[in-house]
C-alpha cells in the first residue's frame, strides 16, 4: 500500500510540472537608449513605452508625455569623469518614435575625450522595481559609424562604467565586488520581505521535535529552493508563476497543519475533504476564467488523497518531513527566482549575481532563524497552556499559520 501511494505522490508532482508554462507572463517595464560618444560630447537617445511615461509623477504638470520624459531623463540621468558631472549642452526634446512609443534626444558635454565615464541611471527604477533598461554604447568612427556594446541596468545595477579599449571599443568596466554587493543586499532584501517564505520556515519549527531537527529541515529547504532558483534564472525550467504562487501558500497550510491531523489521526480524512475542495474549486475556477490549469488542480486532488493516506500518525510525518520539505523547497525556489528573473542579471557577471543573491537569501533566512530558534520554543513550550481551552500556544500558532496558508492559496490560485 506504501508503494502505491508513493507512486500517486509522484504522479501528483508530475501533474503539477506538467502545468502549462505558457501562462506564466513577467510583464516587464522596459526602456532603451543609445549613447553615441564623440570625443567630450555625448549625443544620448531615450526610449520608453507611453503608458510607462504615464505614470511619471510629472505627468500632470507638463504639456506632453515628451515634456514629462525629458524631465524625468534630465533628472534621472547623470554621466561624469572622475567624480566630476557631465553637463547637459542640449536639453532633451522629442523626438521622432515608434508607435506607443516616446523618444526625447539630448547631449552631455565631459571635459575629457579618453576618461572613462560614469553612467547613473535611476530612470523608472523607483516607479517599477522590476524595470530593466537595454542601453546601447557607441565610439564614433572616422567614418561616422560607431563600434557600439550593450549594457543592461536594472534596479539592483544603475551605474556602469564606460571606458574605451586599446582596439577604440567601449567596454564596461563593473566588477565582480559591485556586482556581488548589489545583488547579494537585493536576496537579503528579497527574503526579509518574503513574508510567505518566513512564514514557512516557522511552519518547520512547529513541525520539528527538536532545534537540531529543525536545522536538518532547513537545510533540505535550503538546498531545494537553492536549486530551482537556479534553473528558473538561467532559464533552464519556466515555470508556472501563478501555480507557483499558489503552492507556496499551500505548502504554509499543509506543514503547519501536519503536526495536529496526525496527533488527532485526521490526516486521511482530511486529504479526502481537501480534495473534495479542491475539486469544487477547480469548478469555480473553470467557471470564472481563472488562469490556474487544470492539470494543477488535478494534480493537488492527487497529492491529497495519497499524502493523507501516507501520512497515518506522528511517527511518518517526521519520516517523510525531509524529503518533502526538500519538495517544498524546490517550489519556493521558483517563487525566490521571480524577482531575479524580472530584473535579470548582469550581463557577464551571471554566475556573480547569482551566487551573491542566493548567498543574500540565506543570510537574511539566518536573520530569522537565529532568533527564531532561540525564542520560537521558549514562547511556545514555557508560556503556559490554556488549559480552560485545553489549547497549546504551538496548537494556536500552527492554526493561525494554517489560516494564512490557505488565504494566500485561494487567493493565488482563484483570484
Amino acid at each position: 500500500m506504501t508503494r502505491r501511494l508513493k507512486a500517486f505522490l509522484w504522479l501528483a508532482v508530475l501533474a503539477l510540472g506538467l502545468s502549462p508554462a505558457g501562462l506564466q507572463a513577467h510583464n516587464k517595464s522596459l526602456s532603451f537608449s543609445n549613447f553615441i560618444w564623440a570625443g567630450e560630447s555625448l549625443s544620448v537617445s531615450f526610449t520608453a513605452p507611453a503608458r510607462d511615461v504615464t505614470l511619471l509623477p510629472n505627468v500632470q504638470t507638463s504639456d506632453t508625455l515628451s515634456d514629462a520624459l525629458a524631465a524625468h531623463v534630465s533628472q534621472f540621468l547623470r554621466l561624469s569623469q572622475m567624480n566630476t558631472p557631465c553637463k547637459i549642452s542640449v536639453p532633451f526634446t522629442k523626438a521622432p518614435s515608434g508607435a506607443n512609443y516616446i523618444r526625447v534626444t539630448g547631449r552631455f558635454r565631459c571635459f575629457d575625450a579618453s576618461a572613462a565615464i560614469r553612467v547613473e541611471n535611476h530612470a523608472f527604477f523607483n516607479l517599477a522595481r522590476s524595470h530593466v533598461h537595454f542601453a546601447r554604447f557607441g565610439l564614433e568612427g572616422e567614418a561616422g559609424q560607431a563600434e557600439a556594446t550593450e549594457i543592461l541596468f536594472t534596479a539592483t545595477q544603475r551605474q556602469h562604467f564606460i571606458r574605451a579599449n586599446e582596439t577604440g571599443t567601449l567596454v564596461d568596466e563593473m566588477g565582480f565586488g559591485e556586482v556581488f554587493q548589489n545583488y547579494f543586499w537585493l536576496g537579503v532584501s528579497h527574503i526579509l520581505t518574503g513574508y510567505d517564505h518566513l512564514a514557512f520556515v516557522l511552519c518547520l519549527l512547529l513541525v520539528a521535535p527538536t532545534r537540531r531537527r529543525a536545522l536538518w529541515l532547513v537545510t533540505g529547504f535550503t538546498l531545494g529552493h537553492s536549486a530551482t532558483l537556479a534553473m528558473a534564472t538561467l532559464g533552464w525550467v519556466v515555470p508556472n508563476n501563478q501555480v507557483v504562487e499558489a503552492l507556496i501558500g499551500a505548502s504554509i497550510a499543509l506543514v503547519a497543519a501536519e503536526p495536529i491531523l496526525t496527533r488527532c489521526n485526521l490526516m486521511a480524512r482530511t486529504g479526502i475533504l481537501a480534495a473534495v475542495v479542491l475539486f469544487i474549486a477547480s469548478g469555480i475556477s473553470l467557471g470564472s476564467g481563472s488562469a490556474f490549469p487544470l492539470g494543477a488542480w488535478a494534480g493537488l486532488m492527487l497529492f491529497c488523497l495519497s499524502y493523507g493516506w501516507l501520512i497515518d500518525g506522528p511517527a511518518a510525518l517526521q519520516r517523510y518531513a525531509p524529503t518533502m520539505t526538500l519538495a517544498f523547497g524546490f517550489i519556493h525556489g521558483f517563487g525566490f527566482a521571480g524577482l531575479l528573473t524580472d530584473i535579470g542579471l548582469p550581463s557577464g557577471h551571471l554566475v556573480a549575481g547569482l551566487f551573491s543573491f542566493n548567498l543574500g537569501v540565506e543570510f537574511g533566512q539566518l536573520l530569522v532563524l537565529i532568533p527564531a530558534f532561540i525564542f520560537v520554543p521558549i514562547l511556545i513550550e514555557e508560556l503556559p497552556s490554556l488549559s480552560k481551552y485545553r489549547l497549546r500556544w504551538r496548537d494556536i500558532a500552527a492554526s493561525g499559520l494554517t489560516a494564512f496558508g490557505l488565504y494566500l492559496f485561494v487567493s493565488r490560485a482563484l483570484l
